[in-house]
């Protein structure tokens, strides 16, 4: 096929070479820069020994608003000077082409939507959940003191949630490259009433989608047709006709665009994406259109992109302090399995620059693996932020996390790797609908709030710092690993709970399960004294359960989980030391308490665990489960008090007359000669002062998990 659009230029070979020309891009944007100029030009496996430079140029933009435009300013006049447009067997600069070819291909049709007003309030889809309001607030609370976003992300969520009249977009027209992006702002944009202008490719498929979300909505949707369309043309009839080829029509989109009859202020938003060479490709044509409209149109334009989390930018101080944190606290698997696979150290307070106005800190998230092509595509969009803001415009290029969009999850290693991420601490992936919402809801921020990083007239130290401002890395950026090295330990890490430590939970649950049941059926056919063996012995079982939380095997918090069994496993002992006709006598309705509380609590609890480590879910259990100890969490109490209060006198007895003094701990066991020791008012102030915090924090358990199934069970109906 003949070549056609904006392309890479031809190589002394003839052919057209993605690496020369992804070299000669960084080393002609660090021109001025001697020592790192040369060490670009010097490097022979450019595909492999990218990453270093790619940083070493974010440390020298860090310098200066000066070190930071110069580099911005060379490598935009390098691309458009050397990638070439191709059309009619001829070649020629893409500059050149987007100067000569001034002639309008399309037509406009506008479909407006049926509904009169738009979406008045925030709302972020979120765990199956849609947050909106107060609880909006509570989570982005949530993201900052996890460090999944940054204090400011967190304070302009709630200022766009606070400023419902910010969410009227009806004086906003979007220009949207790559409009059906998964990743793009489109439906969001819709539902609160925008007008918005795609672009996208023709493929009537895409259109169909856009224009069935356009009609559902109170916005406005405008597109490029080949031909005119009557004013009662069908979805399908329009879908046939819209679209460009942003590559072969980069000009004649350009003359469209500007010809529109616009009535709001302008936003352009480049959101295109495509695989290896074809991103750069793509980016250079939008970045040729945004570039002329920034110039040629009388007011100023706004520019949005998506950054990645996945480069290396300037981050802020509070971020290095946290990775420095993060690395410290890291799992107790994680520096040996590092070792072994070499995922690096984040080291952020090592990478520090000290620039004409202060320090400031990078952040090298960089995967090696995205290739050069990548990275340079959102380079180039990093840099034309950095000219355009300097230029007046507004500019919303806030990082967005890692996001598990149907392209990336079909690639295997990346779907594995996604899924262990959460076991680096504080890293988060998110699925498209709450990262369109957040990111959304960001741009809103950035173009309505006038102390925004976005505003030119907001002073910044560098230029840099734009993309250090409200950052939704989803905690990227204070992992104490960096984030490009962690992928296969993240795998495995999923694939071994997955497999070896859910197999392990499951075959344990089910053994309690098992001797919890064996031991309700004894109890409840031959009495409370039969049942004594079975149950202290799967209440010392219990145990594990301490090591299982301590070293992260499940989410429980190990100093909790040792108060509760450690007191079961004390009642345990106390029945052990009681073996009188009289202490009996006084404990025996106590302990039918205890152990009916128990042994019920413990089946359903057991029961929930087996089928939910083994992905089976039953409602009705699961009600159980959450709601038994309503009940029987006071009985067990009260059983264990009543029966400890009548065991106490004979532990008293037999603590005097043991060879050993006072000490029970070689009769009876260690807590049992605890509780002789410290008396009962004093364990009964143990019990006032726990029963709270264990009961308080079941109920919030029980809110937690009940209040999704109530969501699951209102999106069925």
């Amino acid at each position: 096929m003949a070549d056609s659009g904006v392309d890479f230029p031809l190589d002394q070979d003839g052919k057209r070479s993605t690496t020369g020309l992804n070299q000669g891009a960084f080393a002609a944007a660090v021109k001025s820069h001697k020592e790192a100029h040369e060490a670009v030009v010097a490097e022979k496996k450019w595909r492999f020994g990218y990453v270093k430079h790619v940083v070493r140029q974010t440390q020298l933009a860090a310098k200066s608003e000066e070190a930071a435009l110069g580099i911005a300013n060379a490598g935009l006049d390098y691309m458009h000077s050397t990638m070439e447009f191709c059309r009619d067997g001829a070649s020629m600069p893409l500059k050149e082409a987007m100067a000569k070819y001034r002639e309008n291909a399309f037509e406009s049709f506008t479909v407006k939507g049926s509904q009169e007003s738009g979406q008045s309030e925030l709302e972020v889809p979120y765990g199956g959940r849609t947050l909106k309001g107060e609880e909006l607030k509570a989570q982005a609370e949530i993201w900052v003191r996890r460090g999944v976003i940054e204090l400011d992300t967190g304070a302009a969520l709630m200022r766009v949630a606070d400023s419902p009249g910010w969410l009227d977009l009806s004086d906003h027209t979007f220009v949207l490259f790559g409009a059906g992006s998964a990743m793009g702002p489109f439906p969001i944009l819709m539902a609160h009433g925008a007008h918005v202008v795609a672009i996208d490719l023709a493929r009537p498929q895409i259109w169909k989608r856009l224009l069935a979300t356009a009609r559902a909505s109170p916005g406005r949707l405008t597109v490029p047709v080949k031909a005119p369309a009557p004013t009662d043309a069908s979805d399908d009839q329009i879908a046939e006709l819209a679209g460009c080829d942003l590559l072969a029509q980069t000009p004649e989109v350009r003359n469209w665009l500007m010809k529109l009859p616009l009535d709001s202020r302008l936003v352009l938003g480049g959101y295109c994406y495509a695989d290896g060479p074809l991103f750069v490709r793509v980016s250079m044509a939008m970045d040729a259109i945004i570039a002329d409209l920034v110039k040629e149109m009388k007011v100023k334009p706004a520019v949005a992109y998506l950054c990645t989390p996945t480069d290396a930018l300037v981050c802020t101080s509070t971020s290095a302090a946290a990775a420095a944190e993060n690395l410290r606290k890291s799992m107790w698997w994680q520096p040996i399995v590092g070792k072994l696979l070499g995922f690096a150290k984040m080291g952020l307070s090592g990478n520090r620059v000290k620039g004409e106005d202060g320090d400031l800190p990078i952040v090298d998230a960089l995967v090696k693996e995205q290739g050069p092509n990548y990275c340079l595509a959102k380079r180039l969009q990093h840099w034309r932020a950095i000219v355009s803001r300097n230029d007046g415009c507004v500019v919303s290029t806030n990082v967005a996390p890692a996001t598990a969009t149907v392209s990336v999850v079909s690639n295997k290693s990346f779907a594995l790797a996604y899924k262990g991420m959460h076991y680096f601490k504080p890293m988060e992936i998110f699925q498209a609908e709450t990262s369109n919402a957040v990111m959304s809801a960001l741009l809103v921020n950035d173009l309505r709030n006038p102390g925004s990083a976005a505003n030119p007239s907001t002073p910044l130290k560098n230029p840099m710092q734009l993309f250090a401002a409200t950052s939704f890395h989803g905690g990227a950026y204070r992992c104490g690993y960096k984030f490009g090295t962690i992928g296969p330990a993240a795998a495995i890490a999923y694939l071994f709970n997955a497999y070896v430590v859910k197999g392990y939970l499951a075959l344990y649950s089910a053994a309690q399960m098992m001797g919890w049941s064996m031991g309700l059926f004894i109890f409840a056919t031959q009495g409370a004294t039969a049942a004594e063996n079975v149950i202290s012995t799967v209440t010392y079982m219990q145990l594990l359960e301490v090591a299982h939380a301590a070293i992260g095997m499940v989410p429980s918090n190990p100093v909790l989980t040792l108060m509760q069994i450690a007191s079961r496993v004390m009642m345990v002992q106390n029945l052990a030391c009681s073996t009188s006709v009289e202490s009996r006598a006084g404990m025996a309705p106590w302990q039918i308490l205890m152990f009916f509380a128990w042994s019920v609590t413990e089946v359903v609890r057991y029961c929930y665990y087996t089928l939910n480590t083994l992905g089976v879910q039953i409602p009705p259990l699961t009600w159980l489960r959450y709601s038994t100890f309503l009940i029987l969490y006071p009985l067990g109490i009260s059983g264990e008090l009543g029966m400890t209060f009548y065991a106490l006198p004979e532990m008293t007895l037999r603590a005097a007359t043991t060879t050993s003094g006072c000490d029970l701990a070689g009769a009876c066991g260690k807590l049992a000669a605890i509780v002789q020791r410290v008396g009962f008012p004093a364990l009964l102030g143990v019990y006032a002062l726990c029963f709270p915090m264990l009961f308080g924090t079941m109920l919030s358990q029980r809110r937690k998990v009940l209040g999704k199934a109530k969501d699951k069970t209102k999106k069925k109906d």
